[in-house]
């Protein structure tokens, strides 16, 4: 039987101090999710020879296992209508109707709207009981009263909408990393070894004395266009990027070679050069070859 009490109204103070505890909590655990990949980054980019030629996307694996913590903000109330925010303040999420404790899934329908946030805070202070999320969920915000049954959950009702929301953050997240007009798609098959090995052997062979091929990869696909995608990093015997015109030099010299190799239109690719000292590293990084981003029309 559903419990009649009236429950105190929800002052504008303590609903909008519930939204900042709510978003405080989530991206703190969604950095949990996240450190991972951070510190495989900050590995990586003091280690250019283990550097990948083009980051996966949100940097590999790391960055899908950090999206849950994206997802899990929009899942934040499905414990019995309680985020760690609305435990502090005795508060919890009801359905609007019957006032028993609202699902796992009517929980998730109300929070995608928190993309919305500041009209979600125009709307939660005019109503502080139900803002623009519990209208399209059909829940309210009420005190917690622990007269009020609370249902046992199952792994079933609590994973359904973890799902769905890591499933909306992945498209959406996919979605706009393939924005990106300098993103560079080169196909693992088509990585040519002996090409790679020639390349590797050219720049030795004429720039030894100055620095050591460190990771050189040729493909020979990217996104099915009649392109190659070039990766050349070098390491420096002495560091040549503390003098403009000497690193000038060097990297002319470094590109006419590439270029004899490769002509400048038929490739995409990135060079970098990097110093390593006793607790330092200093690097260089640009673009060379053609470009895929379209002409303009005259």
């Amino acid at each position: 039987m559903t419990n009649q009490t009236e429950s105190p109204p929800i002052g504008v103070g303590l609903r909008l101090g519930a939204m900042l505890l709510d978003h405080f909590f989530m991206c703190a655990i969604a950095m949990v999710f996240f450190l991972p990949g951070f510190i495989s980054n900050m590995a990586a980019a003091f280690d250019p020879s283990h550097r990948n030629p083009t980051p996966d996307f949100m940097s590999g694996v790391w960055g899908y296992i950090g999206l849950y913590g994206f997802a899990l903000y929009f899942c934040k109330d499905i414990f019995n209508g309680r985020s760690i925010a609305k435990r502090i303040l005795n508060l919890q999420v009801v359905d609007n109707s019957t006032g028993k404790v609202a699902g796992p899934m009517r929980c998730f329908v109300r929070n995608i709207t928190c993309v919305l946030w500041p009209i979600e805070v125009l709307v939660a202070m005019i109503n502080t009981s139900r803002r623009l999320g519990d209208r399209i969920a059909g829940t309210k915000l009420e005190r917690f009263d622990p007269s009020l049954e609370q249902p046992k959950l199952s792994i079933v009702s609590i994973g359904v909408p973890v799902c769905i929301s890591y499933g909306i953050v992945l498209v959406l997240m996919l979605g706009f990393s393939g924005l990106g007009e300098n993103s560079t798609k080169y196909s693992e098959t088509s990585y040519n070894p002996s090409e790679s090995a020639a390349l590797k052997k050219t720049l030795t062979d004429s720039l030894g004395q100055y620095l050591v091929p460190d990771n050189i990869r040729v493909y020979d696909t990217i996104r099915n266009v009649n392109l190659k995608y070039i990766l050349v990093i070098l390491k420096l015997k002495r560091n040549y990027l503390a003098d403009d015109k000497t690193y000038a030099n060097l990297e002319a010299k470094t590109l006419e070679l590439i270029y004899t190799e490769y002509p400048q239109q038929t490739f995409i690719g990135n060079l970098e050069y990097f110093y390593r000292s006793p607790g330092q590293l200093e690097s260089r990084y640009i673009n060379i070859g053609t470009s895929l981003k379209p002409k303009e029309k005259k």
